[in-house]
């Protein structure tokens, strides 16, 4: 397919009846640059997380190490590997070659769910806490169901999948519905290899393939990484509830879908996840986990002494340890700390550095 980066699309915004045509590089991607001066763009290199320009020509994305990143269709293909699959084998053949069946697919889901899919969409997008004028970023947006729903909000879009066939797929769609692209970037990226800088987003939100990805707590982790502190990631997918296992509603789901026997990854939540919590919704049949974005892990006061004949604190319990002794000896310690009425933590130490002269008699 011959580059349409130069072409036009007519924008359509909500509730205006005059259209406005405008280049279609300018709606999707906002490179900025004035005549030939290229300046960055506000993808980064996904393997060096270097700054990327626009090539002269226009139809790459450009590191200073000498990355290249291809333009097709006017939608930047941000892969380090080219087309390498996302998840099992014949999963990324599929979305390229049926990926309007897929969509089709999604309607029935919803339907033999006895759910609203629109009610459902926008009951997890609000789970995002977005502001006015906040970026998110949608990973794994396939054919832009959700980026929909986003759009509707005063917020800019940054969507990306693995297929470019279901990105295409999803752009028709939002051209067809008449949104305001001028708030969409649209790109091709791996999960675990996102191409923005730290802190990039104010919320991260994916829906309806983490179960196929590779590497689950990277992918979290990743979007965890783009997202600034105190920011928000929501992400879901398949999996019917422990608690209902054992009913014909389960078995029937996983009979006819075998992704309906995934459990939530609890396990794959990164470290710097705050008020985490996992829900599930259509029907107990998707679990759908949330978490603020904090640094690190979280903290302790070690200090804090602990009431009782055992005493101490954190600090000391953890990283104080001492070899052991006869149980006889424990016991005499036990008795002796108890006679005095202090802890076992502190008569020790105390006896400690009075044998080793760094404490008075």
């Amino acid at each position: 397919m011959a580059h349409t980066i130069c072409s036009r699309l007519t924008l359509r915004p909500a509730g205006v009846g005059l259209s406005r045509t405008v280049p279609f590089w300018t709606a999707i991607l906002p490179i900025l640059y004035a005549a030939d001066v290229m300046i960055i763009s506000e993808f980064v290199c996904p393997r060096t997380r270097t700054p990327l320009t626009l090539s002269a020509d226009k139809s790459y994305l450009e590191s200073p190490g000498g990355d290249r990143y291809r333009i097709i269709d006017g939608i930047p293909e941000l892969l380090i590997d080219g087309d390498h699959p996302q998840g099992p084998a014949g999963n990324q053949e599929y979305y390229r070659t049926r990926a309007e069946e897929y969509d089709r697919g999604t309607d029935v889901m919803f339907r033999m769910l006895l759910s609203d899919e629109d009610a459902t969409r926008n009951e997890m997008i609000g789970m995002l806490g977005l502001h006015s004028g906040a970026r998110v970023l949608e990973i794994g947006c396939g054919t832009c169901r959700d980026t929909a729903h986003l759009l509707h909000r005063d917020v800019t879009v940054y969507a990306g999948d693995l297929s470019r066939e279901m990105v295409l797929v999803g752009r028709d769609r939002l051209q067809r519905a008449g949104a305001d692209l001028s708030r969409l970037r649209l790109f091709r990226a791996d999960a675990v290899q996102l191409p923005f800088a730290d802190g990039f987003f104010d919320a991260a939100f994916h829906f309806g393939g983490i179960n196929l990805f590779p590497d689950i707590a990277a992918a979290l982790a990743e979007m965890a990484r783009v997202v600034k502190p105190g920011g928000r990631v929501v992400a879901g997918d398949e999996g019917v509830g422990s608690w209902l296992s054992n009913t014909d509603f389960a078995k029937i789901l996983k009979n006819s879908n075998p992704l309906f026997g995934h459990a939530a990854p609890l396990d794959g939540i990164p470290v710097n996840a705050r008020d985490v919590t996992c829900r599930w919704i259509l029907n107990g049949s998707f679990y759908l986990i949330a978490f603020d974005v904090g640094e690190g892990e979280p903290q302790l006061d070690l200090d804090v002494q602990f009431p009782g004949l055992r005493g101490g604190s954190h600090r000391t319990r953890y990283f104080g340890k001492l070899e052991g002794v006869s149980p006889d000896l424990r016991d005499m310690v036990g008795k002796a700390a108890a006679a005095e009425g202090v802890s076992i933590a502190t008569w020790l130490e105390k006896r400690l550095r009075q044998a080793l002269g760094s404490e008075p008699t």
